[in-house]
């Protein structure tokens, strides 16, 4: 285990052990009240306070002085006991994190501190014990509850302290009055103070401020996606409830202009000489409570990885709720207060009724805009979008499909979207460098009642999307149809056009290949006839010269032996040239291989001509193509000894090694110099056979040192 994890489990132990702390104060405190507020509403129990002498039990008869009235006494502890059931359940089911802790403390120390009938434990204390305890009331549980909640909220969702960049002027102005506005209700809240106004500023305006502005700067910096949508969707249930508290407020101070009753609650802290405990908060007030306590449910739910989209939904869905709810219920309690004033309350409800179903179905178009506008960000009205996809589909012979992509996302607010044709491998995506989502919708698209395509988007733009939403992608499948349609077309069109073009090509390189392999054909039948038949045309003239010099000797018998040898040399010269002729190889060097082939030919011109092949050259058989190459690459360079060196002896090795097979002709002749450029055509063409088959020849030879003709062919 490293520092940093051994710290953070040292500080989450910490944190553990202040939240069971707090839980136990808080459970004392809101016991005390309830006793309180059983010896105010209990004769039996009074009475028997009255009859004791503890100390805590003239205590407890002194704090019953101050108890709620019964019916606001029992939704203050349901509210309370809301607060520590959703603390429990934050602290075992949610993320465990510092977050999540904080939040737990803000809920539990808040569950006695708001909690109006609890305050009396304040005077419990103070008569059984004599120590005044508002210093550490305010300390303990509004001061470090209202700092935990505020700093969970701060370090949602990284749980680092990061601190807050440059925004607008507003942005800055609302950071610095919270932060002032913290420390001013704090320092001022006291017994004599009434905490139900400190309340609803607190957490009905300076928290979701904070919260709100947070989560704005954590939506667009946070580390990964997720986190960023779980700011976004925090901030946005925040600006909600801020919306929610505000329209409240307004209604509470028009009513009480009015001098609508209903609006006052007991307040023990709002007690001073001359003034009573009532505050007309009863409209804030409670609302502010649950929503305090729903803020956290919300942080939980926004922080599950499973099926996102069913949050986002769930969240636009009941924060739109809730504003409409809001709105057309402020209406309807203004339009009943001041009808009430001039008319029965018969003709106040009815025209209350009137003005909330008028207002519903406007107020729930609205409230939908805005909601998506908060949850979703910005995005074009349904008709801009529209007109846009017909911008870029239309006026051209193809249709930018990535751009049509672009434009279909931004309208849905869709953070992908892809299309896709049927028959084309490639969809056109946007943005081009983000992956496949995982979670993602598959929108078919049809034309003329046949799928033509789909549109593919991330599940947050297209499950469940209210309203005009909702329309404007159907909208958005129907006209794409046509336009899907068409680019399919136009791209087998283009296909088709290139494959043509293709074929085309390949027909033309077809063809000069042909005519490369004729030319090739017809060089290599003139290297054949030159190298093959013009050995043994050579050597038929050495004979010819021979049987004239027998004779010119008068020797016939020689010449006669001569004369035998010379036909059988025209019979192998004929053999040659039909070979040849036919475009086909020795019929030895076809069937026996090279060894044999090579024997064959120097035996039957009866040259001086010493063959050196190892014993892999005799036994073994290589490519049709090799073997070509080196028996006419040898036949020429021996036959080029004979023409430019008579009478030298031609020695002829191959040998084959690991890499390949090497051979070489060498004469003992007058040799050349290898720098002029009278080496003549032949060489050309022995170079031609070798590199014909991967191989290379050296030509090595200076005057009076004899001549080399060395190559080598890898295999």
């Amino acid at each position: 285990m490293g520092d940093a994890e051994r710290a953070q489990r040292t500080g989450e132990a910490v944190l553990d052990g202040i939240l069971a702390g707090f839980a136990v104060l808080v459970a004392g405190w809101l016991g005390m009240g309830a006793l309180a507020a059983l010896a105010h509403y209990s004769t039996g129990f009074h009475d028997l306070l009255a009859a004791s002498d503890s100390p805590w039990a003239s205590g407890l008869l002194v704090g019953a002085e101050r108890s709620e009235p019964a019916g606001q006494a029992v939704l203050d502890y349901a509210l309370s006991l809301l607060n520590l059931v959703v603390a429990g359940a934050l602290w075992w089911s949610g993320p465990r994190g510092a977050v999540t802790r904080l939040l737990a403390i803000g809920l539990v120390t808040t569950a006695g501190a708001v909690n109006l009938q609890a305050h009396a434990s304040v005077k419990v204390v103070e008569s059984a014990l004599g120590v005044n305890t508002n210093w550490w009331h305010v300390m303990l549980l509004h001061g470090v509850g209202g700092v935990a909640y505020v700093l969970a909220l701060v370090l949602f969702p990284t749980g680092r302290l990061d601190r807050i960049g440059p925004t607008s002027w507003l942005a800055r102005s609302a950071v610095g009055v919270s932060v002032v506005g913290v420390l001013a209700l704090l320092a001022l809240s006291t017994a004599e103070y009434p905490h139900t106004i400190s309340f609803v500023i607190f957490f009905g305006v300076l928290v979701p401020v904070v919260g709100v502005i947070v989560q704005r700067h954590h939506a667009r910096t946070a580390p990964t996606p997720q986190m960023r949508r779980e700011s976004r969707l925090l901030g946005a249930a925040l600006a909600v409830a801020l919306i929610v508290l505000a329209l409240l407020g307004v209604v509470t101070a028009v009513l009480w202009s009015l001098g609508t009753p209903g609006l006052l609650l007991f307040d023990p802290t709002a007690h001073q000489p001359g003034r009573p405990f009532d505050e007309p908060l009863a409209v804030v007030f409670w609302p502010a409570r649950l929503i305090f306590a729903v803020i956290p449910c919300a942080l939980v739910v926004v922080t599950r990885r499973t099926r996102p989209w069913v949050t986002e939904h769930l969240f636009s869905r009941a924060s739109a709720h809730a504003v409409v709810i809001a709105v057309t219920g402020s209406a309807a309690l203004v339009v009943l207060a001041v009808v009430q004033q001039v008319a029965g309350q018969a003709l106040a409800i009815a025209a209350a009724a009137v003005a909330a179903g008028a207002l519903f179905l406007p107020v729930r178009d609205h409230t939908e805009r805005l909601v998506d506008r908060l949850f979703f960000g910005r995005r074009p009205p349904p008709s801009v979008v529209l007109e846009q996809v017909a911008d870029v589909s239309g006026g051209r012979e193809h249709p930018d499909l990535a751009g049509l992509a672009e434009v279909v996302a931004r309208g849905l607010g869709a953070s992908y979207c892809e299309l896709r044709l049927h028959g084309v491998e490639e969809g056109f995506r946007w943005p081009p460098d983000l992956a496949e989502l995982p979670e993602q919708v598959v929108l078919p698209v049809h034309h003329g009642g046949a799928e033509v395509g789909a549109v593919v988007v991330d599940r947050t733009s297209a499950i469940d999307v209210p309203g005009q939403r909702d329309r404007l992608l159907a909208d958005l499948v129907d006209i794409l149809g046509p336009v899907l349609h068409n680019s399919r077309l136009g791209l087998e069109l283009e296909e088709q056009l290139r494959t043509a073009l293709l074929r085309a090509e390949e027909i033309a390189a077809s063809r000069r290949q042909a005519t490369a392999d004729m030319d090739a054909e017809r060089r290599a039948l003139e290297r054949n006839l030159h190298d093959g038949a013009q050995h043994h045309l050579v050597a038929l003239r050495m004979s010819v010269g021979l049987v004239e010099h027998a004779i010119r000797q008068g020797r016939p018998d020689s010449a006669r032996e001569r004369l035998d040898h010379l036909l059988a040399q025209l019979d192998g010269t004929r053999r040659v040239l039909a070979d040849t002729a036919a475009g086909v190889f020795p019929v030895t060097l076809a069937d026996h291989g090279l060894a044999a082939a090579l024997a064959r030919e120097f035996d039957v011109a009866e040259s001086t001509v010493v063959l050196d092949l190892d014993d892999v050259v005799t036994s073994r058989r290589y490519p049709l193509e090799v073997e070509t190459a080196v028996y006419f690459t040898c036949l020429e360079a021996a036959n080029n000894a004979f023409k430019h060196a008579p009478g030298a002896t031609v020695t002829v090795r191959i040998h084959d090694d690991y890499r390949g097979l090497s051979f070489s002709v060498a004469d003992d002749g007058p040799g050349f110099d290898t720098g002029g450029d009278d080496s003549g055509h032949g060489l050309h063409n022995l170079a031609d056979r070798a590199s014909a088959v991967g191989g290379r020849l050296a030509v090595r030879s200076a005057p009076q040192q004899g001549t080399v003709v060395a190559g080598f062919i890898p295999l």
